[in-house]
C-alpha cells in the first residue's frame, strides 16, 4: 500500500467520505493495485467511514465506469433491438413503451416491464449465443427509454376498455392481442395493430372468450340470485355501464344475509367483462392500494365488507366519478407519480350500516335473500354453465353497447330528469331496448334505491329527525333563518335535549359541529320537502342556515318514463320467461305517479320511502332478434 493511499485512509471519516473518496480512488489507480489489493483498501475505507463494504464497492465501480465488454454488449443489444423493428413511444405521464411485432400480431409493453426485458435478453442470446449481463441490460434499456421519450410518439394506454372518436374498444386479453371495435353500426373483432388505442396487460388478467352474435343474457341471469325486477334492471344497467368508455360508473352493492350468493354473483359479473385471477379482493388497506388495483384491472370487486370507513367511502366516490392519487416515485425523489382512474366497482357484504350521503348518491344497491337448500347449485355446475353462456352473453352485451352509441341523443331527450350519475343513466337508457328493458326502467330503479337510502339516513340520523320534528307543523312555503347556535338550541329544545347530560350518538356538541353535519343530510331532507341551505351573511360575516318547507314531492320520484310489464316467477334465483320479442312500437314514456308519502313517528312529515318503484314485472332478458337494431328517434322500429 503506497504512502499516499495510507495518508488518505488515516484521514478518512464519515463526514468527509463524499469529498475525499475521489482522491482515494485516483490513488488506487495511480498505484496500479490489482483486484485483491484494491479490495483490501476498500475494506479499510469501509471500516473508517462506517459504511458497508458493498456501498464502498459500488462507489468504486461508479468511479471506474462500465466495463468495456458491458459497454460493447449494451450497444450491441440496442442495435439488435432497433433492427427487430419495435415502435418506441411514450405515455402522457412520460412512461416509455414499445410495440413489438410477435408471430403475426403486435404487443404493447412498458420498457421497464418484465416482458420487454425478457424479450431483449432473449433476442441478444438468440443472436450472440451468450447472456446479456445485468449492467449491459440496464444500459441498453436506458438508451431505448431515451429514444422512446424524446423521439417516439405520445399515446394513452388503457386497461381493458377504451374510447376513441365515438367508438368503443374492448381488449379481449387473448394471446393474439385481438380487440373488439364497437361503433353505432355494429361490433367486430380486429387485430391490435388496427386499433387506434393501446392497452396494457395486467399480470393477473384473464382472456375473454370470442363473443358470439345473436346472443342472450338470459342464461347468465339464471346464475344470479336476483328475485326482484328492480334488481335485475339495476344489474343490467350496471353491466352495460361497465362497457361505457367514459364514466361516471355506479357502485354496485350486493347486500344480504349470509348464504345469499353475494360473492358468487360478484364473481360472475366481474368475469363477464373483466376476468381476473383472485377476482374478489379484501378491503384495500389505503388509497394507494386501491388505485394500484385500479391500474391493473377494469372492474374492482371487494368482498365481504362489514362497513365502509370514511377514507374508503371518499376514495370510492372519486373512483366512481374520476380521481387520482399523487405520490413520490421514490422516497428520495422530488418527482410525483400520479395514479388516475375511473372504474366500475362491486361491493359485497352482509350489512354496511348507514352510507355517507356522497357515496349513497353513487350506489346501485341490490338486496339479496338467503338461498334455500333446494335452490343451491354446486360451484362447479355454476361455472360450467357460465363458461357455456359467456360468449353469447358477451355478444349480447356488445349489441347493447352498439345501441347505446346509436341512441344516446334519443335517450337524452326522453329523460325529463337525471340522477347524480347522469351520463351513466343516459347510456343505460339508450341501451335499454337491447337489454329487454322498458323506457326509463333503469333510472326508475336507481331513483328507488336512492329513495330507500335517503330514508335510511333520515331514520337513523338524530339531526335529521330533529329537523323534521322541529318543522313538522310548518305550512308549505314557510321559511326561517337561523345562526348555527340558534338552530342547535332550537333542535335541542324540539328533541327535549336542552338539559340532557347524555346526547344521542352522532349529535353535534357545538354549533360548528352542526354546521359540518347539515350538508350531509341536505339532499335527504330536500326529498321530503324540507330545504336546508347555508347562506353567507356578508354584513355579519357568518354562515346562516335557511329552513324552508317546500312541496313534499321527493326528487327521488320524478316523472321518469316507465312502462310496466307482466309478472314472472323467479326460479333458482334467476328470471324465467319467454324469449324477448322486438317491440312493435318504440317505448313510450308515460309519467310514473309518485308514491304516497310515509309518516315517521306519527308526524305529518312525508318521507320518500320506497317511492319510484321500478315495478314488479318480469324482464325481456334476451337480445331482440339476431342483429336487431333500433332505428329512428320517433316512430322508429326494430329492423
Amino acid at each position: 500500500m503506497s504512502e499516499a493511499i495510507r495518508a488518505i485512509l488515516e484521514g478518512l471519516a464519515p463526514e468527509n467520505w463524499g469529498r475525499v473518496r475521489q482522491s482515494l480512488f485516483e490513488a488506487i489507480v495511480e498505484a496500479g493495485l490489482d483486484a485483491v489489493e484494491a479490495e483490501a483498501v476498500l475494506r479499510e475505507a469501509a471500516k473508517r467511514v462506517g459504511a458497508t463494504l458493498q456501498a464502498v464497492r459500488l462507489a468504486w465501480q461508479d468511479f471506474l465506469g462500465p466495463k468495456k465488454e458491458d459497454a460493447t454488449a449494451a450497444k450491441d443489444a440496442v442495435d439488435l433491438a432497433l433492427k427487430a423493428g419495435p415502435k418506441l413511444w411514450h405515455t402522457p405521464s412520460k412512461e416509455a413503451w414499445a410495440t413489438l411485432p410477435r408471430e403475426g400480431h403486435v404487443e404493447h409493453h412498458p420498457l421497464r416491464g418484465k416482458e420487454f426485458r425478457t424479450w431483449l435478453a432473449g433476442l441478444y442470446y438468440a443472436e450472440r449465443g451468450k447472456p446479456l449481463y445485468a449492467q449491459a441490460l440496464q444500459d441498453a434499456l436506458a438508451v431505448l427509454e431515451a429514444k422512446a421519450l424524446f423521439e417516439g410518439e405520445e399515446h394513452e394506454v388503457h386497461t381493458r376498455l377504451a374510447g376513441w372518436e365515438g367508438k368503443v374498444y374492448l381488449d379481449l386479453a387473448r394471446p393474439d392481442w385481438s380487440v373488439v371495435e364497437v361503433d353505432p353500426s355494429g361490433w367486430r373483432i380486429i387485430p391490435a395493430h388496427e386499433a387506434p388505442v393501446r392497452f396494457r396487460r395486467g399480470r393477473h388478467q384473464k382472456p375473454l372468450p370470442l363473443p358470439e352474435r345473436g346472443g342472450s343474457l338470459a342464461p347468465l341471469l339464471e346464475l344470479l340470485p336476483l328475485r326482484e325486477r328492480r334488481d335485475v334492471a339495476l344489474v343490467l344497467g350496471w353491466l352495460v355501464g361497465a362497457l361505457s368508455p367514459q364514466g361516471p360508473y355506479p357502485i354496485l352493492v350486493l347486500a344480504g344475509e349470509k348464504g345469499a350468493g353475494k360473492s358468487t354473483a360478484a364473481r360472475v359479473l366481474k368475469a363477464l367483462v373483466d376476468p381476473q385471477e383472485a377476482a374478489l379482493r379484501a378491503e384495500p388497506k389505503d388509497v394507494e392500494a386501491l388505485m394500484v388495483g385500479a391500474k391493473g384491472s377494469w372492474v374492482l370487486a371487494f368482498d365481504n365488507l362489514s362497513k365502509i370507513p370514511t377514507w374508503l367511502s371518499d376514495a370510492l366516490c372519486r373512483l366512481s366519478t374520476g380521481g387520482g392519487l399523487g405520490k413520490r416515485e421514490l422516497y428520495s425523489d422530488s418527482e410525483e407519480h400520479v395514479l388516475e382512474a375511473q372504474r366500475p366497482v362491486i361491493l359485497t357484504g352482509i350489512g354496511f350500516g348507514i352510507l355517507r350521503d356522497d357515496l349513497a348518491d353513487r350506489v346501485a344497491m341490490v338486496n339479496l335473500v338467503r338461498l334455500e337448500d333446494g335452490e343451491r347449485r354446486p360451484e362447479r355446475e355454476i361455472w360450467e354453465a357460465f363458461a357455456r353462456a359467456h360468449p353469447q352473453a358477451l355478444g349480447a352485451l356488445l349489441d347493447a353497447v352498439v345501441l347505446a352509441l346509436r341512441r344516446w341523443e334519443v335517450a337524452r331527450k326522453a329523460l325529463p330528469s337525471l340522477p347524480r350519475l347522469a351520463d351513466w343513466a343516459i347510456w343505460a337508457e339508450a341501451a335499454a331496448p337491447a337489454l329487454g328493458l322498458e323506457a326509463g326502467e333503469v333510472v326508475a330503479a336507481f331513483y328507488a334505491v336512492q329513495a330507500g337510502l335517503n330514508q335510511d339516513l333520515l331514520d337513523n340520523d338524530p339531526v335529521a329527525q330533529a329537523l323534521l320534528l322541529f318543522t313538522a307543523d310548518w305550512p308549505e312555503g314557510h321559511r326561517a333563518v337561523f345562526s348555527a347556535s340558534e338552530l342547535l338550541a332550537a333542535l335541542e329544545e324540539a328533541m327535549g335535549l336542552k338539559d340532557a347530560r347524555v346526547k344521542p350518538e352522532g349529535w353535534p356538541r357545538t354549533p360548528a359541529g352542526l354546521g359540518k353535519h347539515l350538508p350531509r343530510v341536505q339532499a335527504a331532507l330536500r326529498g321530503v320537502g324540507l330545504k336546508v341551505e347555508g347562506v353567507r351573511d356578508a354584513r355579519v360575516k357568518r354562515l346562516l342556515w335557511v329552513l324552508e318547507r317546500s312541496s313534499g314531492t321527493s326528487p327521488a320520484t320524478p316523472a321518469t318514463p316507465v312502462t310496466r310489464l307482466q309478472d314472472d316467477t323467479p326460479e333458482r334465483g334467476g328470471w324465467k320467461g319467454q324469449p324477448p320479442q322486438p317491440p312493435a312500437q318504440p317505448p313510450q314514456s308515460p309519467a310514473t305517479p309518485a308514491q304516497p308519502p310515509r309518516v315517521l313517528n306519527g308526524s305529518r312529515t312525508p318521507f320518500a320511502g320506497d317511492a319510484g318503484d321500478a315495478g314488479d314485472d318480469s324482464l325481456l332478458l334476451s337480445n331482440p332478434g339476431d342483429g336487431g337494431t333500433w332505428e329512428g328517434e320517433e316512430g322508429g322500429e326494430w329492423l
